[in-house]
């Protein structure tokens, strides 16, 4: 049975999580543009036009600095309305006793609270946030020829390496929270809020999946470019582009895989939150549908799409 906390914000929870879904859809999307960009920045460079290769070479790191940029601030907002619904959550525990007590102990007698996970989360996201916007900075330092040319490639590949880590403890978070979603809905209260939490652990699991395996790419990527040095002398980024082409292939499948899995965990954080409030499906007797729900979600892709929010 929803808490009366829940129905008592319910207006405030329905935005919420329609809110958090937008911000998730954001997210997954700067990735997909990340990849696209850095893609095109290295296929670019296989032209025989040099002319052309100088000019489109700048306009292409400009184009991934204001990805990995703008990834980072929606990375920030996303953490931020991401940290409210998990205060919702916990106050959700707080008010129901089984989950309580699981909440406390980490459902093991383990040192680990479910609030803790939520702060490592909340933590690490901001840290690679920072990164992101860092690495694009540097990103636009990469156009520089001359002495500096391989400064400018050694430092990125350390940006990279860097972003990387930061992308790998967040996808240890989603997996460490994912499980802690599993066991609330493994407690036995409401079924359709066990199914919601159930549904919502298996999404950010594939998320952690996702996001480990995007960190493996950026991090190959930067060992490949910082070793590359040692064969080529001058780092050239015809050479590179040629040698390490699979890498941001690689890179891109797995980013667009990352966007479609994100998108969807935002949609499960609808899902929980109509469950909460008695919004999701058949609840304490009565017959609900989410039509209304998922009205609003297309609208907010479809905003998301023309760049409206």
């Amino acid at each position: 049975m929803a808490s009366d906390f829940f129905l008592k914000f319910d207006s405030f929870d329905g935005f919420l999580a329609h809110k958090l879904d937008h911000d998730f859809l954001k997210f997954g999307h700067d990735f997909d543009r990340v990849g696209d960009a850095l893609t095109d920045l290295f296929s670019e460079n296989l032209k025989f036009d040099e002319h052309k290769v100088a000019i489109d070479f700048k306009h292409d790191t400009e184009q991934v600095a204001f990805d990995f940029i703008k990834l980072g601030f929606d990375t920030l907002k996303l953490d931020d309305v991401l940290h409210k619904f998990d205060d919702v959550i916990l106050k959700y525990a707080d008010q129901t006793p089984t989950i309580g007590s699981f909440a406390e102990t980490g459902g093991d007698g383990g040192t680990l609270k479910l609030s803790d996970d939520f702060i490592k989360l909340d933590t690490d996201f901001q840290a690679a946030s920072f990164e992101a916007i860092k690495l694009g900075v540097d990103t636009l330092k990469l156009h520089v020829s001359g002495e500096g040319a391989n400064d400018s490639f050694i430092k990125w590949a350390g940006d990279l390496s860097d972003f990387s880590t930061g992308l790998h403890k967040v996808g240890d978070d989603f997996q460490k929270v994912g499980e802690d979603f599993l066991k609330l809905g493994d407690l036995k209260g409401s079924e359709t809020i066990d199914e919601a939490f159930i549904k919502l652990g298996g999404g950010a699991l594939k998320v952690s999946d996702d996001l480990h395996k995007v960190s493996d790419d950026f991090l190959k990527i930067a060992t490949d470019i910082t070793g590359s040095q040692d064969n080529f002398g001058a780092l050239k980024i015809d050479q590179i582009a040629l040698k390490f082409g699979d890498d941001f292939h690689k890179l891109d499948a797995d980013l667009h895989k990352l966007n479609t899995d994100v998108g969807a965990l935002g949609d499960d954080y609808i899902k929980l939150a109509g469950a909460l409030t008695g919004h999701g499906g058949n609840h304490g007797g009565g017959t609900t549908t989410t039509s209304d729900s998922d009205a609003l979600h297309q609208l907010l892709q479809h905003a998301h799409d023309f760049s409206l929010l």
